[in-house]
C-alpha cells in the first residue's frame, strides 16, 4: 500500500505583501490535490502571514487557503512564520510541504510524491527540482542544473521542502532567525538523516534575479552563504549586508567574472565530495 497519501500532507505557505502572487500559489496546490484524486477533498492549505497590509490575507482566503495571520507580539522571520502555520496543522497530517510564495506545483505533483514515498519507505525530507518562469538565460539555466542536487550550497526553501511531522519535531521546527533560517534547518536535517531529491520539479518565479540581475544575485548568494557557513555571521549582521543597496553592485563585467568563480567553486565542491 501507499506509504504516503496526499491527505497525509499540509501545505504550508509564508507570505508577506505578496497579494500578487498568493493566489497563483494556492491555486497550483489546490489543482495538484484534485489532480489524480476524489473530488471535493477535504486539502490543508495554510497560508502563514507576517503580517502583510496589501490584502494577502484577503487574496489567500478568496483562493482556498486557511490564514495564520501574525500578532503584534510574535517574532518577526519567515522561520517563526513557517512554524505558526506548522502550529496550526491538523493532528492527522504527518507531512508538511514547506512552499514558499513564487512557487507553483504541476499538477501530478502528489501523484508522483506518492510513489517515491512508496519505493523510498525512509524517506523523511526531500527537496525539489526547480524550473525559472519566465526562462532566463544561461545562469539561471545553470541554477536549475545545480539544484537538483543535495548540498549546503545547492538546496533551499525555494524548491519546496517536504519534511515528515516526527523529523520536524525533532529539529526543533525552524529555527527563529531573521535570514537563512532553510539553510540552518537543512543543515540540522543533513545531520540526522539523509536529505532525498525528489523527481518532481516546481515552477519558480525568476523576480529576485530579474530585480537584481542574475549574476550579481547569484554572487550575492554565495557570499552570503560563505560568510554564514564558514566565518559564523549572524543573520542579523547578514541581512544588513544583504540589504544593502550597494553589496556586489559590481556591473555585467564585475559580476559575470564572480558567477563563473562561484560556478568552478561548486563544481570543485562536488567534484572533492561526490
Amino acid at each position: 500500500g501507499k506509504h504516503l497519501d496526499r491527505r497525509d500532507v499540509a501545505v504550508i505557505i509564508p507570505a508577506y505583501n505578496e497579494a500578487k502572487m498568493v493566489a497563483q500559489c494556492v491555486s497550483s496546490v489546490r489543482k495538484a490535490f484534485e489532480h489524480s484524486s476524489e473530488p471535493n477533498g477535504e486539502w490543508v492549505i495554510i497560508v502563514s502571514d507576517g503580517g502583510s497590509r496589501d490584502g494577502t490575507v484577503d487574496v489567500a482566503r478568496k483562493a482556498g487557503a486557511v490564514v495564520v495571520e501574525t500578532k503584534a507580539v510574535d517574532p518577526k522571520g519567515r522561520g517563526p512564520c513557517l512554524n505558526r502555520g506548522a502550529r496550526q496543522v491538523p493532528e492527522n497530517c504527518k507531512y508538511y510541504l514547506f512552499l514558499h510564495i513564487d512557487c507553483k506545483l504541476p499538477l501530478d505533483f502528489f501523484s508522483d510524491l506518492e510513489g517515491f514515498a512508496t519505493e523510498n519507505r525512509k524517506f523523511e525530507i526531500g527537496f525539489c527540482k526547480m524550473r525559472f518562469f519566465p526562462k532566463g538565460g544561461v545562469f539561471l539555466r545553470m541554477f536549475e542544473w545545480l539544484a537538483q542536487f543535495e548540498s549546503v550550497f545547492s538546496t533551499f526553501g525555494d524548491q519546496g521542502l517536504i519534511v515528515s511531522k516526527g523529523l520536524y519535531q525533532t529539529l526543533g521546527g525552524f529555527p527563529p532567525q531573521v535570514l537563512l533560517e532553510d539553510v540552518e534547518f537543512l543543515r540540522r536535517a543533513r545531520a540526522s538523516t539523509r536529505i532525498y531529491a525528489l523527481p518532481m520539479t516546481l515552477e519558480v518565479s525568476a523576480r529576485k534575479f530579474e530585480d537584481r540581475g542574475p549574476l550579481t544575485y547569484m554572487a550575492q548568494c554565495i557570499v552570503v552563504l560563505n560568510l554564514y557557513i564558514f566565518f559564523g555571521w549572524s543573520p542579523a549582521r547578514l541581512l544588513k549586508l544583504y540589504g544593502n543597496p550597494a553589496f556586489l553592485r559590481l556591473g555585467k563585467g564585475g559580476a559575470c567574472a564572480v558567477g563563473m568563480l562561484v560556478f568552478f567553486l561548486v563544481l570543485r565542491h562536488y567534484y572533492r565530495t561526490g
